[in-house]
């Protein structure tokens, strides 16, 4: 049984939206974390754009992800983003350690960047039937997601 007994999806809708939103709650986190490393360890060429740019993935990926996890609480489910649960659950493969070129950090970056958008995009194909409001919040996030990608990937190329 969920927290919040007065849920307006029932508990078995609820379970099935909140396993969607915690699969995109830890993508988001990692995602969060794994630009704000390249961030820290960016140099090069195009330095300064590629740095600004990345930290407005890691915004995103932080307004994001309370988006979700807030949904979760307000349909009755605790979500979970401990660093165990994240490292353990994330799609995202591991970032490379050490300073990175531009080049060397955008593709990875870019990479990482489209597999959140691939689970938000299942996400919101899992939970649209269901509740269409948890729905729009995730075409919300997942718009500026591909919107980072979109951007950074257009540097990747130039």
């Amino acid at each position: 049984m969920s927290f919040f007994p007065r849920n307006p999806l029932g508990e078995s809708a609820a379970q099935e939206v909140c396993t969607h939103l915690q699969a995109v709650l830890v993508t988001l986190i990692d995602l969060g974390l794994i630009a704000k490393q390249a961030h820290w360890t960016v140099y090069g060429t195009q330095f300064r754009s590629v740095h600004e740019k990345l930290d407005g993935v890691v915004e995103s990926a932080r307004e994001g992800g309370d988006t979700v996890a807030e949904r979760m609480a307000q349909l009755g489910h605790a979500p979970d983003g401990r660093a165990d649960t994240v490292a353990a659950a994330s799609p995202l493969a591991d970032y490379p350690e050490g300073f990175r070129s531009v080049p060397e950090t955008l593709t990875p970056v870019c990479d990482r960047l489209r597999t959140a958008a691939e689970t938000l995009r299942d996400a919101i194909r899992g939970v649209g039937e269901t509740d269409p409001l948890t729905e729009d919040q995730l075409i919300a996030i997942g718009q500026e997601v591909e919107e980072h990608l979109w951007m950074l990937q257009a540097m990747e190329k130039g």
